[in-house]
């Protein structure tokens, strides 16, 4: 409002500031003198070009709860029997996180959740010297790589959906999606090798060297 009243040479208690749906943003202006009046993109360029400073405003909300968010995970993968090399051929993601704020980036997350629950199945490991416990990986970044481009489905053959509900103590009706886009991937990846190799396994990550020892002990249980 102090920015405001330079340009518009009036008292800032003066001034009030209301949406314009038309415009589609706030406008500034004296009620008394309606022709005194400019939107806030107009002044926020008039700060930055005469350097008066930055036009800053904070919202923020904390939910009384934390309602949780469900995923659900369909992967398709195919393993080279000689190699051990698993390769992630189509994904099918399913979520209810709520009414989706952002379309576009909701469906990013699920994505996202995909690549990394995909290195936490299949690459991504930690180790440690049995006899003083020291992290032998040293915090590399190579040793919690998120997959490579080579390493991941086209993103036509990535497939979201959202159940489209309303969260009553949620913004806007919606949850969060957060960890919740990379629980269950792992599992999936598990499911789905089992699925093609009609192997178990129980620890992760399933390397290229876990499978190829399963395969050559004939485990298949």
């Amino acid at each position: 409002m102090d920015y405001a009243a330079r340009v518009l040479d009036l008292l800032p208690e003066a001034l009030v500031v209301e949406p314009d749906t038309q415009l589609g943003q706030g406008v500034i202006y004296c009620p008394n003198i309606p022709d005194k009046r400019i939107t806030v993109g107009a002044l926020a360029k008039l700060c930055q070009h005469n350097s008066w400073g930055t036009i800053a405003a904070v919202e923020s909300l904390r939910p009384v709860n934390c309602p949780p968010a469900y995923v659900i995970y369909y992967v398709e993968v195919e393993v080279d029997t000689e190699t051990g090399h698993v390769r992630t051929c189509r994904a099918a993601i399913g979520s209810d996180c709520g009414t989706v704020v952002n379309p576009d980036l909701a469906p990013g997350q699920l994505t996202g959740g995909l690549l990394k629950g995909a290195g936490y199945a299949l690459i991504e490991d930690n180790q440690w010297d049995a006899e003083t416990g020291e992290l032998l990986n040293k915090g590399f970044w190579t040793d919690g790589k998120t997959p490579s481009i080579s390493e991941t489905p086209l993103l036509e053959d990535v497939h979201t959906f959202f159940a489209g509900t309303y969260e009553p103590s949620g913004p806007f009706g919606a949850k969060g999606i957060g960890e919740a886009a990379t629980n269950p991937c792992a599992a999936a990846f598990a499911n789905a090798l089992y699925n093609a190799l009609g192997v178990r396994f129980y620890e992760l990550p399933v390397t290229p060297e876990k499978i190829l020892a399963a395969l050559s002990m004939g485990d298949r249980s």
